[in-house]
């Protein structure tokens, strides 16, 4: 059952800050050390101040980055940079945008708190691993604020559009929030606060079981904060805003606007002859076909996938397609449990190869030992040819029904398995829960 509630959501006044677009932020775990610094200069109360303090060498307990977020928040609220709305809503949420100079398309869901529920319970599926350092980092934010601004993506199914043709229908003036970000992408929020509605999406939405697409960690983090309330004894105040809910998008898996990019593997810290030898060891597995360049290794990649594992490979100035010719063998490499769907994921055949040839096993892929990861084809090019990386492993990308299916197994796909694409910015809306400021 999928628990849809309505909030009262903090926004940033219009009046205060002109341009909205100078105060959101991407998700936490895509902000670099650059890109932080990029925010904290463009504008004094970017939402990076909370979701990604800066740490300094003379931070304490008492003075950190978490207490610093939770007087920025404050601060923003005290000085009305933060407003809340009168009345409970739910936000209509849309995204414009093209990628690699494809067509324009735009995504369409809606922002409201998602009830949590433990895994396995039934109504709400991961699909994908969580490491352990996220989810501290992020439990100590929700410990010191009590306030949520990052959005976790939920993906639903949908067939007949019924939810979105419900809220479209209610939302019909100019949006709340429009702003472009830095990809180029539009961002444009409405507001429905009319109870009426809240009820026809819940009602549409009970049924249905949700996936989480993106923000895994946040998920994890929000469960281990409700037992921690709960363990201590904590009630929160009437409302909808505590701590068995959290802020999330909610978007359909048959939205055509929904995209899913690949995320590319670097290899480094291998030994020298290894790598040299790599073209020659996974001949073992595939056919190794040579390309003349990054655009003929991609087309020699999507050319005739159905039923196919193809991946690309750059090394030393050479491009090829790795085609598997002996799916079997690589099958009998992996965990004995695992469903097929699993099984045939191109993600776990990469990775069932690179542990065989390389001996890259599970525990060094999630320290990152000797892989690293990239969104975009030509930068993971330049960082081979920068010497940073000896080789580049290039993915297709997952399909939704695909985590579909994983997820609903109850199985996790490896780590960066799956990159939707635009991410949902934060601050948009701010969720603050109604937890007594004693019992922080």
């Amino acid at each position: 059952m999928a628990g849809i509630y309505p909030f009262r959501g903090y926004r940033y006044n219009r009046e205060k800050v002109a341009d909205v677009g100078l105060v959101f932020a991407e998700p936490y775990d895509k902000i670099t050390p650059e890109l932080q610094e990029k925010y904290y200069r463009r504008h004094p109360y970017n939402i990076v101040r909370f979701s990604k303090g800066k740490t300094t060498p003379q931070d304490t307990p008492a003075d950190n980055q978490y207490t610093r977020a939770r007087a920025f928040l404050d601060r923003c609220i005290a000085e009305n940079i933060l407003v809340r709305d009168a009345r409970e809503a739910i936000y209509p949420y849309e995204q414009e945008y093209s990628f690699g100079g494809g067509p324009v398309k735009t995504r369409r869901g809606f922002i409201a708190l998602g009830g949590l529920e433990e895994f396995g319970e039934g109504g709400v599926m991961p699909h994908e691993r969580t490491l352990a350092g996220p989810k501290a980092d992020r439990l100590n934010l929700m410990r010191a604020t009590a306030a949520q601004t990052g959005l976790i993506f939920m993906l639903y199914p949908d067939p007949a559009g019924a939810v979105m043709d419900a809220l479209s229908a209610a939302a019909l003036g100019p949006p709340e929030i429009e702003a472009r970000d830095d990809d180029g992408v539009i961002h444009r929020v409405r507001v429905i606060d009319d109870p009426s509605v809240h009820r026809t999406v819940q009602a549409l939405m009970a049924d249905k079981t949700l996936f989480i697409a993106d923000g895994h960690h946040r998920y994890e983090t929000a469960l281990n904060y409700r037992r921690e309330m709960r363990e201590r004894g904590v009630r929160c105040s009437p409302g909808n805003e505590n701590y068995d809910t959290h802020i999330m998008a909610f978007i359909a898996m048959e939205d055509p606007g929904l995209t899913i990019l690949p995320t590319h593997r670097l290899l480094h810290h291998l030994p020298a002859g290894q790598a040299a030898a790599l073209p020659e060891l996974l001949k073992r597995f595939f056919a190794v076909e040579r390309r003349r360049g990054l655009d003929e290794m991609l087309a020699g990649m999507a050319a005739d996938r159905a039923g196919e594992h193809r991946f690309g490979l750059y090394l030393g100035g050479e491009f090829a397609v790795l085609a598997l010719k002996d799916e079997a063998a690589v099958t009998a490499l992996m965990r004995k449990d695992a469903s097929a769907d699993w099984k045939r994921l191109d993600v776990s055949v990469i990775h069932t190869v690179l542990e065989a040839l390389l001996g890259i096993d599970r525990k060094r892929l999630e320290d990152e030992a000797h892989v690293a990861y990239e969104r975009y084809a030509d930068a993971a090019v330049r960082a081979v040819d920068g010497g940073a990386f000896q080789a580049a492993v290039f993915l297709n990308p997952t399909r939704a029904p695909e985590v579909a299916k994983i997820a609903g197994n109850g199985e996790r796909m490896p780590q960066k398995s799956t990159d939707f694409y635009p991410k949902l910015y934060t601050g948009l809306v701010v969720n603050a829960l109604n937890i007594p400021a004693g019992a922080r």
